[in-house]
């Protein structure tokens, strides 16, 4: 948010994914103080497909007429094609509150040199990448210099920030924040300058610290470090929003990573620390993204995103607690204060609800109900003399919603106990509730939004019947950008949220979310992944704690054989074994396999397509080097799940002849990666979208069936989950998804009427369910709080093994492939399959629809305005 300089309107940017309310464009929202009224203004140069983007960077001028927004791009930073920006500082014209296009001031590319990127895409052609670093504009201010408005600008991936003349529409000064050797690296953030206009200082968002500049000279005149690690490829603390005070004698620093304020004294540049957990509270997990000041200076507001509150400081100094918390909705993001009242802007509002559908055309204009879409941002204002006769009931409403005050961490079992000794965590890829179990006959779903029934998923139905039905339980994440955060981390990082959307909009940002950041890897450069939650990820935790673990496929990043590669391409990590280079790039159809891939190994392949042989697969966390299968790939929708359970089996079994023979060496956590419920869409000579999810279905039911019929199933429990349900329909919420907790202690037998669970669970909870099973502490203050699934463990321990339904192996369903010329054939080719979530989810989801439901017309979804 902006205030301008007159106090009467109070700007805010909408740089997210767009709702249908702004036809998907990007906005910029006004509200006029003393009415009350808010009018939006989408820009046409931000629509759905726009090439630019809002990113953070919003200040008016000194006279308040006009207004300042960073707009940013990743694919077209110069603006070199027909209607694009580019990169740079759009101005608009101010008047009673309205905004008119007046100006575009493009910021030229740097000449700091862009790092060497890599590729995924086995199908990509690798094409020369810029010499230079990008420039993406974020924090803005305003200052004069001998009569002259000059802006501060602070540039997201070059590392720099940007002195620029606004008449003259031109940079006149570039500043080096790098601090490390890779670039982007410090990930420049916000900007403030003092009222004199002679210094500046910019956040550097993944450098833990805060430049100091001086604008008279344009040099660098110092660096404050704020919490840096210890560790050189520690998470950092993440220095975000910036205030001065209105003395300007200190400058308020939120550090999101840390769950603290910075309150440093400008004159000496040291700092003291203010904490933002609530009462109470042990571990971390707040995420301080905004701060507001009243005008004596005695009052400090602090936007917590991730505890949906504001904590409120009074004369704040070192070791000052604050005073209490006001509740907000959904993720606090930014706050101001003007004439007696506070504002707080959310970036989700009241959440998402159902999402019954879509409306539009793949080639026309897309209105659909994607996940995104639905989330809104809301703005209250509060009576700053309300606030301290309130803030006592007003902590409490925090302390109740966060959990505060005591949360279910026991699982009693008949016995006594706790027999587990294992447990395999199985991540899968997209789907919701209604789109796979909606025809299961019990617990709360819609057989009307059924894609994907028990035809196609018997094995995931048979679960469901046998160790119980999870009718309540919702993905923490709305994709898998953050989902993959959620599923591994029980929260997610304030990078993420501010980046993700924009990602997925229209690949203005790149996808950054699973231990590759900038298309590179941060593990391999020593420095921090901008991404990294502070309170770290499960492997981590384990590791800490003494816990044997082992990957097969999340968080690696796997290199196939038949992926054209740049000569740029990293050549570091773990590769294959000695011995098992790539001898082909692909198995073609009717070709043996590998000898420890098929049924039975080193069979003919029978699937219609050629199957990608793994060259090399890369740790992309610290924790897990020398922790995962360098056989088992990452995402690849060419790559058949079953030969992903065929890999897994082959350490499998290799665990139960050792524990059979006295020796328990299977690691006490397995995560294991499932992806291909993802789909292709309708790509020709690849899985049809009910192959690919029939295949991910057989893969799960083996899986589980060999665990169930060993030793292991005394003492084993399988978690499953997607890791977001964005794909699909949901008569509940766009968040619900299917999951299971599966073992011999599930408390229903498999002959009698199905268990229903209608307890509300996320991600988080069986996150925690995990970590109180293998013994450890939870990671942040959301598994810290989230209740256990314990119903799930009431069972007598005599669950009966698993019974695995092969009749989509035997029936061919699984093998069936796309047609060179069907439907939507030529728009699913024309789809990102790089990586998970690549591809146009409104695009997909409408040729999904139509593939599974013929015909039926989209169900509508409240809100749903257009035909």
């Amino acid at each position: 948010m902006a205030l301008s300089p007159d106090g009467k309107y109070l700007a805010l940017l909408n740089d997210g994914y767009g709702t249908f309310e702004a036809d998907y464009h990007q906005s910029i929202s006004i509200l006029d103080i003393a009415k009350n009224s808010l009018r939006d203004f989408p820009d046409e140069r931000l629509a759905r497909k726009a090439h630019q983007t809002y990113f953070y960077g919003l200040a008016f001028s000194r006279s308040g007429k006009k207004l300042y927004a960073s707009m940013s791009s990743m694919t077209d930073h110069t603006g070199r094609d027909k209607g694009n920006s580019g990169s740079g500082v759009a101005i608009y014209d101010c008047g009673d509150g309205t905004l008119k296009q007046s100006d575009f001031i493009r910021i030229p590319t740097s000449n700091r040199p862009a790092q060497p990127k890599i590729y995924r895409d086995p199908e990509e052609e690798a094409t020369p990448e810029s010499s230079t670093a990008i420039p993406f504009p974020s924090g803005i201010a305003a200052f004069e210099r001998q009569g002259k408005e000059m802006l501060l600008v602070a540039d997201n991936l070059s590392d720099e920030a940007e002195i620029v003349d606004v008449d003259a529409k031109r940079v006149t000064h570039r500043i080096d924040l790098g601090v490390y050797h890779a670039v982007p690296g410090s990930y420049p953030f916000a900007a403030v300058v003092t009222n004199d206009g002679i210094t500046g200082y910019i956040s550097l968002w993944n450098g833990s610290r805060v430049a100091e500049v001086d604008l008279s000279s344009a040099k660098l005149r110092r660096m404050i470090l704020l919490r840096v690690p210890s560790k050189a490829n520690a998470a950092g603390s993440h220095p975000t929003a910036m205030l001065l005070s209105p003395d300007q004698k200190r400058l308020y620093v939120a550090l999101a990573n840390r769950d603290e304020v910075a309150v440093v004294d400008r004159g000496y540049g040291n700092a003291f620390y203010l904490s933002t957990k609530l009462p109470g509270q042990q571990y971390g997990g707040n995420f301080p993204i905004g701060l507001a000041i009243s005008p004596d200076g005695r009052w400090l507001f602090v936007a917590n995103a991730s505890s949906d509150a504001v904590a409120v400081f009074k004369d704040p100094k070192a070791n000052s607690k604050p005073l209490g918390f006001i509740p907000t909705e959904w993720y606090a993001t930014a706050l101001a204060i003007q004439d007696g009242e506070l504002f707080i802007a959310t970036g989700k509002g009241q959440g998402t609800g159902p999402n019954k559908g879509l409306t539009g055309k793949v080639n026309a204009k897309d209105r659909t109900n994607y996940i995104a879409s639905l989330l809104h941002g809301s703005l209250a204002r509060i009576r700053t003399s309300d606030i301290e006769p309130h803030l006592r009931g007003w902590t409490e409403q925090v302390m109740d919603s966060n959990l505060m005050r005591g949360n279910a961490d026991q699982i009693a079992f008949s016995a006594g106990g706790n027999p587990i000794k294992h447990v395999i965590y199985i991540i899968k890829e997209n789907r919701s509730y209604d789109q796979v179990l909606g025809d299961l006959g019990v617990g709360d779903g819609d057989p009307s939004l059924v894609m994907f029934g028990e035809e196609i998923t018997p094995n995931e139905h048979k679960l469901a019947r046998q160790f119980g039905v999870l009718d309540n339980f919702y993905d923490s994440g709305e994709v898998s950008g953050d989902g993959h955060v959620w599923s591994n981390a029980a929260i997610t990082s304030d990078y993420t949220e501010q980046t993700w959307q924009i990602d997925y909009r229209a690949k203005e940002r790149t996808y950054d979310y699973e231990g590759v950041v900038d298309n590179r890897y941060p593990i391999q450069e020593n420095i921090p992944d901008v991404n990294e939650p502070s309170t770290g990820y499960l492997w981590g935790n384990f590791a800490r704690h003494g816990v044997s673990y082992r990957h097969y496929g999340e968080f690696i990043s796997t290199r196939f054989c038949n992926q054209k590669q740049s000569q740029e391409m990293p050549e570091a990590g773990t590769p294959l074994p000695q011995g098992s280079p790539c001898i082909r790039n692909s198995v073609l159809p009717g070709e043996a396999l590998p000898d420890y891939l098929g049924e039975p190994r080193g069979s003919k392949s029978p699937w219609p397509w050629p199957v990608p042989m793994v060259a090399e697969n890369i740790a992309t966390k610290p924790e897990l080097v020398g922790h995962f299968d360098p056989r088992f790939p990452d995402f690849n929708l060419t790559f058949p799940d079953q030969l992903r359970a065929d890999e897994f089996l082959n350490e499998f079994g290799q665990f139960v002849a050792k524990r059979n023979a006295g020796r328990d060496t299977m690691p006490q956590f397995i995560l294991l990666r499932l992806p291909n419920d993802h789909t292709s869409a309708t790509k020709a000579g690849i899985a049809t979208p009910a192959a690919a999810v029939a295949d991910n279905d057989l893969a799960l039911g083996r899986v589980v069936d060999a665990v169930s019929h060993t030793s292991y199933w005394q003492d084993t429990a399988i978690f499953v989950l997607e890791d977001d349900a964005q794909n699909g329909a949901d008569h509940v919420d766009s968040h619900r998804s299917i999951a299971w907790a599966i073992s011999r202690f599930s408390p229903q037998q498999a002959n009698t009427a199905p268990f229903v669970d209608h307890t509300f669970y996320t991600t988080v909870n069986m996150v925690h369910t995990m970590e109180v099973l293998l013994g450890v502490p939870p990671m942040n203050n959301n598994d810290a709080r989230a209740a256990v699934m314990a119903p799930m463990f009431t069972g007598k321990g005599d669950q009966p093994a698993f019974a695995v339904d092969t009749r989509n192996r035997e029936n061919g369903l699984i093998y069936q492939m796309n047609p060179a010329k069907g439907p939507d054939a030529k728009e699913s080719a024309q789809l990102d399959w790089s990586r998970e979530d690549a591809a146009d989810a409104g695009v997909l989801n409408a040729i999904l629809w139509r593939n599974r439901m013929g015909g039926r017309p989209f169900p509508k979804s409240p809100g749903a305005q257009f035909k």
